[in-house]
This record gives C-alpha cells, sequence and structure tokens, in this order.
C-alpha cells in the first residue's frame, strides 16, 4: 500500500481534470436504507417539496404513488418533519388541515433561516392546474400563514409549478426562478427572478439569468460560498440542459458557472432537487433523467449521482454502470422526485417515484448518503522554538480529499530562513540533534518518516504555505500521510521542526 500511494500522489491534476466519470463502488458514497424509518413516516408520495432547517428533513405534499412507483390521483398538504438525530418523524401539519396551503405537488419550497419559516409558493393541484398563491409555516408556533399576492406577475410571482425557491445567505432573502406557466407545453417556461423579504415578493432585473427552464434544481451554499446554485433543467424548445449558475445576491445578478468539464452533470433534475454538502463543499444531484450527452441517457430515471465540486470547479458523475446511465443504483433503483437534505454531514432522502426496479421494497424508508471515509487532519506532536523564539505551528488549511489539493501553513518562522515541506508514510519521533549534530537543534524532532523532501519554501511575515495534490484515486481513501515543515537558517547552521499533522485521506 505505501508504493501505491507514492505512485498514485504522483499523477497530476491536469489528468484528473479530463476525468469525470466513476465508479460508485466501495469506498464511494452509496445509499444506505435507514432501518425503521419507514415508522411514522407520512404516506408514500413524490414530487412533494423539501427543506431542512439544519435539524430536520421536511416534506410538504406531493401525489400519491406506490411502492412500486406508480402515481395515483391523491395529492396531499400534510407538513411531515424527520429528524435524523432521533430517528423520528413528526407529523406538523395534517393532511386536509383546512388552514394550510391547498393539496398540490411541485411547489417551490425553502427555509427561510431569517424568519425560521418555511415559504412555499405555487404548485399544482392536479397536472395543468396551477396556483399563485405563497404561504409561510412558522417552526415556533407551527402556524399557517398566507403572503399576499393580490395581483399575480405584479406583487408577486405567477401561477406556475416547478419553480425553485433556495435561502440566499449573502442577501439574507429568499428567491425564487423560473418554472412553468399555466399553458400547457414547454412553451410557457418561465426565466423571472423574485426576492421574498418577510411577506413582500421584490421583483429583480439581473442583467443575466439563465434562460427560461423548469425541471432544473436549485440550492444554497452556505460560506465561504454565501450563494444560491442553479443546475440544468429543461428549456422552452424541451431541451435538456446541463448548464451551472449562480444568484449573487450582493450583486442581484446571476453568474454562469464554466467548469473545467462540459460532460456532466449526467442529470437535469427531472424532478429531482440538489442539496450542498458543506462538509465536501460539493452540490449533489442524486439519480435523475439524462442529458443526452454521454453517457448520459435520455429515458426514465438515472442510477448515476451527480456532484459539483465546488473547490475544483469540477463535475463527476459517479455510477453503477460507467457506460449505462439507466443502470440502476444497487439500493434505490431508478429514483426520483423525493424530498432531499443535507444536514448531521449527509444528504438524507425519502419518499419519490421508482420506476419498477431494483429498490423498489426500499421506498417507504429514508436513505442516507454520504462518501466513507470522511477527511481528517489531526496534529500531533509538539513544534520546537524556532528561529523567532516560537514554536513553529503546522495547521491544516482544508481537508485532504481525494482530486483535491490539500493545503496548510507553518507560522512563527524568522525572517531569513527557508522552509522544508516533509511528507512520510508513518510517524516518527527522531530527535534532530542524532540524525544532524550540530545542526539538528536540541528539542527538535522529525516527526514522520520523511519519504519527500521539498523546497525550499520563503517565508512571508513569518508564514509559509505547504501543498500536496490527491489524485481521485478510491484505494486512497483511508490511507493517512503525515506533514511537517522544518526551518533552516541562511546560514546553514540551525534546523528546526514543526509539529506534524496526520492527514486521512477523505473519499470525496
Amino acid at each position: 500500500m505505501r508504493i501505491l500511494l507514492l505512485s498514485t500522489l504522483a499523477l497530476t491534476t491536469s489528468v484528473l481534470a479530463q476525468t469525470t466519470v466513476y465508479s460508485n463502488a466501495a469506498p464511494r458514497a452509496t445509499s444506505t436504507v435507514i432501518a425503521g424509518s419507514d415508522t411514522g413516516a407520512p404516506s408514500l408520495r413524490y414530487w412533494g417539496a423539501s427543506a431542512t432547517d439544519g435539524t430536520s428533513l421536511f416534506n410538504f405534499g406531493g401525489r400519491g404513488v406506490s411502492a412500486a412507483g406508480t402515481a395515483n390521483t391523491t395529492y396531499y398538504n400534510g407538513l411531515d418533519a424527520y429528524n435524523p438525530t432521533t430517528g423520528a418523524w413528526t407529523n406538523l401539519s395534517a393532511d386536509g388541515n383546512p388552514a394550510a396551503p391547498g393539496n398540490r405537488f411541485r411547489q417551490a419550497m425553502a427555509f427561510d433561516a431569517n424568519g425560521n419559516r418555511l415559504v412555499i409558493f405555487g404548485g399544482s393541484s392536479a397536472p395543468g392546474l396551477t396556483s399563485s398563491d405563497g404561504w409561510a409555516f412558522d417552526l415556533g408556533t407551527n402556524t399557517w400563514s398566507s403572503i399576499p399576492n393580490s395581483n399575480p406577475g405584479t406583487t408577486g410571482p405567477s401561477d406556475r409549478y416547478d419553480a425553485k425557491m433556495a435561502f440566499d445567505p449573502a442577501s439574507g432573502l429568499v428567491v425564487l426562478f423560473g418554472g412553468d406557466g399555466p399553458t400547457s407545453g414547454a412553451g410557457d417556461r418561465l426565466n423571472d427572478t423574485w426576492l421574498l423579504a418577510g411577506n413582500t415578493w421584490i421583483p429583480t432585473t439581473p442583467a443575466n439569468a439563465p434562460s427560461a427552464r423548469s425541471l432544473f434544481t436549485m440550492t444554497s451554499r452556505s460560506a465561504p460560498y454565501n450563494d444560491v446554485i442553479l443546475v440544468g433543467g429543461q428549456d422552452s424548445a424541451g431541451v435538456r440542459q446541463n448548464d451551472t449558475w449562480r444568484w449573487d445576491g450582493t450583486a442581484s445578478n446571476w453568474v454562469q458557472i464554466t467548469p473545467i468539464n462540459a460532460t456532466v452533470p449526467v442529470t437535469f433534475g427531472g424532478g429531482n432537487d440538489s442539496v450542498y454538502d458543506s462538509v465536501r463543499q460539493v452540490v449533489v444531484i442524486i439519480n435523475g433523467t439524462g442529458t443526452g450527452i454521454a453517457p448520459s441517457n435520455l429515458t426514465g430515471a438515472g442510477g448515476w449521482t451527480s456532484e459539483y465540486d465546488c473547490v475544483t470547479n469540477e463535475w463527476r458523475a459517479y455510477g453503477a454502470d460507467l457506460t449505462d446511465q439507466g443502470a440502476d443504483d444497487p439500493i434505490i433503483g431508478n429514483h426520483q422526485r423525493f424530498a432531499v437534505a443535507f444536514l448531521n454531514g449527509k444528504t438524507y432522502f425519502w419518499g419519490g417515484q421508482n420506476a419498477p426496479s431494483v429498490g423498489d421494497i426500499n421506498l417507504p424508508f429514508v436513505k442516507e448518503y454520504q462518501a466513507s471515509p470522511l477527511a481528517s487532519a489531526v496534529s500531533y506532536g509538539i513544534g520546537c522554538n524556532g528561529s523567532a523564539g516560537s514554536a513553529l505551528t503546522l495547521t491544516a488549511d482544508n481537508e485532504p480529499w481525494t482530486g483535491r489539493t490539500w493545503s496548510g501553513t507553518c507560522s512563527n518562522l524568522g525572517t531569513t530562513t527557508l522552509a522544508l515541506q516533509i511528507f512520510g508514510l508513518s510517524t516518527a519521533s527522531v530527535p534532530l540533534a542524532t540524525i544532524l549534530p550540530g545542526f539538528g537543534q536540541p528539542g527538535c524532532l522529525l516527526l514522520n518518516s520523511a519519504e519527500s523532501v521539498t523546497g525550499p519554501l520563503l517565508p512571508a511575515a513569518g508564514t509559509a504555505p505547504i501543498s500536496i495534490a490527491l489524485p481521485n484515486t478510491p484505494a486512497l481513501a483511508g490511507q493517512s500521510l503525515h506533514a511537517q515543515v522544518a526551518e533552516i537558517n541562511l546560514t546553514l547552521t540551525g534546523l528546526w521542526t514543526s509539529n506534524g499533522l496526520t492527514l486521512t485521506i477523505g473519499a470525496l
């Protein structure tokens, strides 16, 4: 394994950038059924609306569906919450509640962090019947209230379904975009953007915007991005899109993202939604119908997961069959239009519609999705006092994930010194004075096996960066790499060392 680790670390990131399709076999993230999570769950339904407050996965409304994935003509208006910490479902507003929004599916919903409330807009009470009403559910009092829209299209968004809403961290407002209008057919698709401030809808006129579309995904990204990401959809001509956009709440404008590759996502949404995984800093779309761009197909739900790496600006696709996007996921089959949220470090999803295939028996259960193992960077040992008289301290700037560059920073370096980065495959504790008598300073230790020593690095303001590129190689997941920095003075009469970091490589 040491030889494998060294050889794979020698790969360049330019090669990785061209590779966009990967197997979802372990240790990649897979969907796992949570035993007992069907207890207390709502009756099976799909294409409701979902959101999260960081504690629970909420599902509002939806259309009835059988365990085999066949839709019926029953529509719901219940609001339910699943808490993955307790493993319990809670009904917050019963189906049939006259004080709630009417029965519907394909509506937009978001969590408004400033108001501790869920907001809902539009939807369809039956195929072809749309609405323009907005509602808020106060999570403190468990009560519904309407959001005024007396003149749809002027005082608020017009009638629509399949619009999306997301909370914008930059402005503190809820953003609504696009959807299908009341006229039958793709030609009535919209690309207007509205902001919701309290109970007031604010129209916007951004200089740039995605084309009119439906069946796209939209999700909020937390710090350091603090924006909203929109992906894919189907335009007014019925053409499936694979573009990526971000809403800049500071500039009130849409900005198209140009990823380093163009062959994924393999899904345009098709009723699925995306979530932002803040642990891995990726936007995740689980399954969904294809874009028609290889290796994606155009039929049915797909067995792929598409992920946008926000750090490397790269789309990647993970599937059970690298040549057939229609291949079933081994756990969830061809699954779409479910309630989904990211919380507790994992993506959770429930309900939805599953074309008859592998995994139908699991439809009533909540599933969780997360890569394993997770990345970590843990300090060990103690840095000795360097040339400036303070302990050399190495800290991690990020986590070591496959497919990314890990970086760290060493501080308290002197003004007339250079730094060396040291990486090893095992830990050590060897006094420098025994390795380099008269040069290695007393009390300073070499803390790893030092298979790689590179530099010199020129400190700036007492700090120096170190880094290492990690290939997107599944075999690296769970392996450990150890980092340290050595300081050497320009007169070559002294050598000091920092603490060490144990980097456990996570499967991105």
